[in-house]
């Protein structure tokens, strides 16, 4: 039996796309499918980035503020780190990321970057590019 914090990862070829599904426990849960000959792996073989096929929305859970959803935007490029944690995509529609009592609007087409601080903080970050 695996445990809920281990990784799981099935790829599948199928209508010439490259699809890869995969279950995080945290702080990441997503499917995506990959457009072919744009997936980029990390040295420990674990998905570094790859050009959506299409739009996914991705849920990123802290202790701290809870779950977030970011929408990401078809024939982009979506990021994850070496422990396949999302580490940032272009927004397929925009969002609002409250931090404090300030709420920020992102708006779609911008680049939003997600990081957790060593004591499990999320920070959000949204810029033009």
């Amino acid at each position: 039996m695996k445990s809920p914090n281990q990784t799981g990862v099935l790829f599948a070829l199928a209508s010439s796309l490259l699809t890869i599904n995969f279950s995080i426990s945290s702080p990441a849960k997503a499917a995506i499918s990959c457009e072919t000959g744009t997936v980029v792996y990390h040295p420990n073989n674990s998905l570094a980035t790859c050009s959506l096929a299409q739009n996914v929305n991705v849920q990123v859970s802290s202790p701290t503020t809870g779950t977030s959803n970011f929408p990401c935007k078809a024939k982009s490029y979506i990021v994850f780190d070496e422990k396949v944690q999302f580490n940032s995509c272009e927004l397929s529609e925009e969002i609002k990321i409250r931090t404090g009592n300030v709420v920020e609007t992102c708006p779609a087409e911008y680049k939003v970057r997600v990081a957790f601080s060593d004591k499990g903080v999320l920070s959000i970050n949204c810029s033009v590019y």
